[in-house]
């Protein structure tokens, strides 16, 4: 028995690629902030604090808002997996979570907790993605209200898991 409960390191997997997932997703959005900038203010004079400029500016900072965000997802995850399987006792994760002045909100008590946490970053995610599709095609149709309503019904779901798991 004790042999199969060791096997629990093999989640040391997930946290680590979730982790260097993160990583490679902040410099993503950090490089994506940056085009926005050379965007907006770019080669010409002209095009600077024009309106086009201002929207391709502003599309390419919703994506890196996008690409920080699902850096954050998995951040959580990583956090999440290395707390529930990897550290024996949640005491040990206290202590540990207070050396790296790790926020609250990390904190995953079980499994159903991990879950509705990646699950109400996802559904942020959702909603920014819908307002980069927003500004990217100004001239929305009633069928593009699918997203927004489909966010809103997403987000009740995350909220009516979150109440009754606790």
């Amino acid at each position: 028995m004790e042999t199969i409960f060791r096997t629990r390191y093999l989640s040391v997997i997930a946290v680590v690629f979730g982790a260097l997932g993160a990583v490679l997703m902040f410099l993503i959005g950090a490089v994506t902030t940056i085009d926005a900038v050379v965007t907006y203010f770019g080669g010409h004079e002209d095009a600077a604090f024009s309106s086009d400029a201002s929207l391709a500016a502003t599309v390419e900072i919703v994506s890196s808002l996008d690409q920080f965000l699902l850096g954050l997802v998995l951040l959580v995850f990583a956090f999440g997996v290395y707390s529930l399987w990897v550290v024996a006792d949640s005491a040990t994760w206290a202590e540990q979570r207070a050396k790296l002045h790790a926020p609250d909100w990390l904190n995953v008590d079980s499994v159903t907790d991990l879950k509705v946490k990646l699950l109400e970053v996802v559904a942020v995610l959702l909603a920014v993605l819908f307002l980069k599709g927003v500004l990217k095609n100004p001239d929305t149709t009633w069928s593009d209200l699918v997203v927004p309503i489909a966010v809103v019904l997403f987000a009740l779901t995350v909220w009516l898991i979150r109440k009754a798991g606790h």
